[in-house]
C-alpha cells in the first residue's frame, strides 16, 4: 500500500572520506536522537553553527541524500496489532516479483527483502490485527497453490518483544573503516537468562481512541520522527490531513506514550560498509535463546539487528561488515539446530508504513474481513 525507500542511497559514502569528521555529532545524536543543536554541539564539542551546518547535510537538507533517521518502535500490543515473517522461496525471478506485488498490495505489509542463499526468493513482515494472522497463512498458501511459491517458512508470534539493536558508530574505526568487535568474547559472556516480561497492558488499548488521522501522524513519524512539529504539520497538511497546532500537540502526546515504545536511528549502509543484511533462522535450547536474549539486551552489540525468538525458534535480521559474518554464524552453528541463513538483498527492500485506511473507526478496531486482507490481495497479484 503505502512505501517509501529513503535510505536506499547508491554510491559510496561521504563519512569514511571525512575521516571521521561527523562521527562525534553522529555518536551525539544517536545518544539523543531528539537533542537539540546546543546539546548535540555541546555533546560533539563542536560548535553552534558547525553542528546546525553538518546536521543539515546528515538529515538530506538541500537535496543531498540522507545519512540517517529516527524510527519509532511502534508498541504493536498496545495497538492491537501483531508481527508476523515469513520467508517465501520462489522458483524464478518472475515469481519474486509477483510476491512483491503481493507486498505492495497487501494492507498490513511492514517490510520486504529479496533474499538469496538457504531460499532464494522473499522476506515477508507483516503488522496485522491480533488473532488474524491465520488470513496470513491462508495467502501464503494460496500462492503456493498457484505454483507461485516452491515453499515457506514462518516464524510464531508470541507476546515476547524482539529484541532491537542499534549502529553503535561509537565501534567505527575511520582509519580502517572497520569495526571493532570481539564476537568470541561477546559470546563467551556470562549472563543470566531473564523471565518473560508479560505485559500489563490492555491488549489494544489505544484503539479506544485512534483514528485515521492519527495514524497519519504515526505515518508520518515512519518517516521520520526527528522533526519539528511544525514540519509535520506541514507535511499532513500537503496531504490534505490537517491541524491546529494545539491539536496536534495534544494528538502527538497521546500517541507517544500509547503508541511508541522507543526509537532508533537508522544509519545510511554506505557511510560504513554494512552492506550485507543477514536473516538467519534456526532451533535451539530455550535456556540458550533466554540466554543469547539476555545477553543482547545487557551487552549490545554494535550492529543494527532485531532478534526474536518464540520458544525454541529463533529469527535474526542483522546487518554487519562482511569481515564479521564468520565469527557469528560460526558461534551460533554450535548451538542451533536447522540453521538457515540467507543474504537479504538491500537494493530490493522497501519499508511500507502504516495505513490510515486499515482502521475502522467506527467499530474501534482494524478492519480484518477477508476480502480485505485476502481476496482483495490475490485479485492484485493473479491480474
Amino acid at each position: 500500500m503505502i512505501a517509501e525507500n529513503d535510505l536506499v542511497i547508491q554510491g559510496g559514502g561521504i563519512l569514511a572520506g571525512l575521516s571521521g569528521q561527523y562521527l562525534s555529532l553522529l555518536i551525539a545524536i544517536q545518544e539523543k536522537p531528539f537533542g537539540t543543536i546546543e546539546e548535540l554541539a555541546a555533546r560533539a564539542n563542536i560548535s553552534k553553527p558547525t553542528a546546525a551546518k553538518r546536521l543539515r547535510l546528515l538529515q538530506g537538507e538541500g537535496g543531498t541524500k540522507r545519512y540517517f533517521v529516527v524510527n519509532p518502535l511502534l508498541n504493536y500490543y498496545s495497538l492491537g496489532l501483531e508481527s508476523i515473517d515469513v520467508l517465501v522461496e520462489t522458483s524464478d525471478l518472475e515469481g519474486t516479483k509477483t510476491i512483491e506485488k503481493l507486498a505492495q498490495a497487501h494492507p498490513y505489509t511492514a517490510y520486504r527483502c529479496r533474499t538469496y542463499g538457504a531460499v532464494n526468493g522473499v522476506f515477508l513482515q507483516f503488522r496485522t490485527p491480533f488473532n488474524s494472522s491465520s488470513m496470513i497463512h491462508d495467502l501464503i498458501q494460496s500462492l503456493k497453490k498457484e505454483g507461485i511459491i516452491e515453499r515457506y517458512q514462518f516464524i510464531s508470534t508470541d507476546y515476547e518483544s524482539p529484541i532491537y539493536t542499534s549502529l553503535r558508530i561509537n565501534g567505527w574505526d575511520p582509519d580502517t573503516l572497520s569495526w571493532d568487535f570481539d564476537w568470541e568474547r561477546w559470546f563467551k559472556k556470562k549472563v543470566k537468562p531473564q523471565e518473560s516480561r508479560k505485559t500489563e497492558e490492555v491488549m489494544g488499548r489505544a484503539l479506544k481512541w485512534l483514528t485515521r488521522r492519527d495514524l497519519s501522524i504515526i505515518y508520518e513519524l515512519m518517516k521520520g520522527a526527528r522533526r519539528k512539529n511544525t514540519q509535520i504539520i506541514e507535511a499532513l497538511a500537503k496531504s490534505g490531513v490537517k491541524f491546529t497546532p494545539q491539536t496536534f500537540s495534544r494528538r502527538y502526546r497521546m500517541i507517544r506514550e500509547e503508541c511508541i515504545e522507543g526509537y532508533r536511528v537508522t544509519f545510511d549502509p554506505s557511510a560504513f560498509d554494512i552492506y550485507s543484511n543477514l536473516i538467519i533462522f534456526g532451533n535451539g535450547g530455550e535456556e540458550y535463546l533466554k540466554i543469547l536474549r539476555a545477553r543482547l539486551e545487557k551487552s549490545p552489540i554494535p550492529f543494527e539487528s532485531t532478534l526474536k525468538t518464540v520458544g525454541s525458534e529463533l529469527l535474526w535480521f542483522i546487518r554487519l561488515q562482511p569481515t564479521h559474518m564468520s565469527a557469528l554464524l560460526t558461534n551460533l552453528y554450535a548451538q542451533l539446530e536447522d540453521m538457515s541463513v540467507s543474504i537479504a538483498d538491500y537494493s530490493h527492500s522497501l519499508i511500507y508504513y502504516i495505513w490510515p485506511e486499515t482502521l475502522d473507526e467506527i467499530n474501534h478496531r482494524w478492519r480484518t474481513d477477508r476480502k480485505f486482507m485476502v481476496n482483495d490481495v490475490l485479485e492484485a497479484v493473479l491480474e
